[in-house]
């Protein structure tokens, strides 16, 4: 695995600790580039590369929670700005390899996985952007309307297809959106975290989660979140246990 470079930040501090992250990694000194990529993350930093790189790290580090962890969060951010992210997919592929007994994932139907293409074809940003200019058609078809008369059919019905292209372009966007700002999508980081039936550790444990397992926060209880696993089953971990993206 091979971590990328970070450009487009001017605070010296963070990029030097990427700088001596990407020396120690360079140094096999996964632990300390990890650490040190963590630091940057904490600043605030919001970079695709930076939590691929910490992915990257962690892997290299056994701490396959983590690994899973970063590159996914790597793969909303590439997505989102519309970077290129078949090194971050395969590195999450190989990562979650790794993962032992993941739960396997229930194959999405045919219409939703062709959904999925046609809302990752462009970037967030794209979609809105093809709708500012369907907007701007849309004004410049009223416009012809209006100074040509009422009746010319042929810029009515046009005006029509722009309007259903317009709904259609908003729920893609709204759709892109909230494919890119998941709000409940979370991964286990734990090396290994039991699933109980409720929200007290006296009660019976279903199984135990290995560090990497994706999951969805369904509810919270306290220091308790109640996830479904990839396979729907759900059930409460700690809190800790897991990380939201």
């Amino acid at each position: 695995m091979v971590g990328w470079s970070m450009s487009g930040y001017a605070e010296d501090p963070v990029l030097t600790n990427f700088s001596r992250a990407n020396e120690y990694f360079q140094q096999k000194k996964y632990d300390s580039a990890l650490q040190l990529y963590k630091a940057c993350i904490d600043k605030g930093i919001v970079s695709p590369d930076v939590y691929y790189n910490a992915g990257c790290a962690a892997f290299e580090s056994r701490h396959m929670g983590e690994a899973v962890y970063y590159f996914r969060k790597a793969l909303l951010l590439a997505q989102e700005k519309g970077l290129p992210t078949a090194d971050i997919e395969h590195n999450l592929h190989v990562a979650e390899q790794q993962v032992k007994d993941m739960p396997e994932t229930l194959p999405p139907l045919f219409f939703i996985s062709a959904w999925y293409r046609l809302v990752h074809m462009f970037s967030l940003n794209t979609w809105a952007l093809l709708i500012v200019v369907n907007i701007w058609i849309m004004a410049l078809l009223l416009a012809m309307r209006w100074l040509r008369g009422q009746h010319q059919s042929g810029v009515k019905y046009i005006f029509g297809a722009s309007i259903c292209s317009l709904l259609l372009l908003i729920v893609i966007t709204l759709s892109a959106y909230q494919s890119t700002h998941p709000h409940r999508a979370a991964v286990c980081i734990a090396p290994q975290a039991a699933l109980h039936t409720a929200p007290d550790s006296q009660s019976e444990v279903m199984t135990q989660l290995s560090g990497g397992v994706p999951c969805e926060v369904l509810d919270m209880a306290g220091s308790w979140c109640k996830i479904q696993l990839p396979n729907h089953i759900s059930g409460w971990v700690k809190a800790e246990a897991i990380r939201q993206l």
